[in-house]
């Protein structure tokens, strides 16, 4: 039965509904967040600049709570880049609430951007694995920005191991190292990720030395950064990244091998990462390595003027 926005409340988030959120959550496989803890939940809500603890809602039918959302606002030179966190309950799809989670967004951003007399690049990242996310962009009339293949490695018995580069070497990155984290980061994807963003995540529940690394050459600076997470025995490589000025020597390769390692030994049952569609070249890497295209994630674009 399709339910229509008077069915449903859309409030501000409190403490006291994040345990249900998590539940919700980890009972979708192919979420994102799967695996997530209420601890990491509530930090991500307090990411350093984003707005995102003023900016997430649950949507409640009655008194249960059928979906949630939480906005992150990254400001830009010349805009503000907002992206949703979100899901709908598996047992309360294709019922609407998409489209009511949209019409509550799409408002919202509307006044935002005419107070903030800025414009608002809204980013919906759609999972083909998922029933109705796609259709929602279209739908509301946004525009297919860009794509990413998720791929997924199930056999971690028989790892391609690379020699790594001679006279480069691995070490875990600390709080001193935050700047050059970010530096890394925003080299390679051309970002903006803060100091203050990185420190907040090495201080985070998700933050283990094993799995995050850097890789450094032979006078000890760092060319390259691999950080992965491990919820339960699933596990996932949010990002890799090498200087430019270090491309194609090796390093990349490398840093996965390692990881990939250490994983197994920590009891990892299969391993996770996203790559851009048309980087045909890491995702010749990754086939190497055994990993397999699972689904993809599509991002639709909207733009709110002032």
């Amino acid at each position: 039965m399709k339910l229509s926005d008077d069915d449903l409340v859309i409030r501000l988030h409190k403490r006291s509904d994040t345990a249900n959120i998590v539940t919700m959550i980890n009972r979708d496989p192919f979420h994102m967040l799967n695996g997530l803890t209420v601890e990491a939940f509530e930090q991500d809500l307090d990411e350093p600049g984003e707005r995102i603890r003023d900016n997430t809602f649950v949507v409640e039918h009655g008194q249960t709570i059928v979906g949630y959302f939480s906005l992150c606002f990254v400001e830009r030179t010349t805009h503000i880049s907002v992206y949703c966190f979100g899901t709908v309950d598996v047992d309360w799809r294709r019922r609407g609430i998409g489209t009511a989670m949209f019409n509550f967004i799409f408002t919202r951003l509307e006044k935002i951007a005419r107070q903030e007399a800025n414009p608002i690049h809204f980013i919906h990242r759609a999972l083909t694995s998922i029933s109705g996310e796609t259709a929602l962009g279209s739908n509301f009339g946004m525009e297919e920005q860009n794509s990413l293949d998720v791929l997924c490695l199930t056999d971690l018995n028989h790892i391609k191991v690379p020699s790594l580069p001679s006279k480069f070497g691995f070490r875990s990155p600390t709080l001193e190292d935050a700047p050059i984290w970010a530096e890394i980061y925003n080299d390679a994807f051309g970002g903006n990720k803060t100091v203050e963003s990185v420190i907040h995540e090495f201080q985070g529940a998700g933050f283990s030395p094993n799995l995050y690394m850097l890789c450094v050459n032979e006078t000890g600076n760092a060319v390259g950064l691999l950080c992965s997470t491990l919820r339960g025995n699933h596990a996932r490589i949010p990002t890799i990244a090498v200087k430019r000025e270090w491309h194609r020597r090796g390093i990349g390769g490398a840093m996965l091998s390692e990881i990939l390692q250490r994983l197994q030994h920590a009891s990892a049952v299969d391993v996770r990462l996203s790559v851009d569609s048309k980087n045909d070249a890491a995702k010749l890497l990754y086939k190497k390595f055994g990993f397999q295209e699972e689904y993809k994630r599509i991002h639709y674009a909207a733009i709110f003027s002032p």
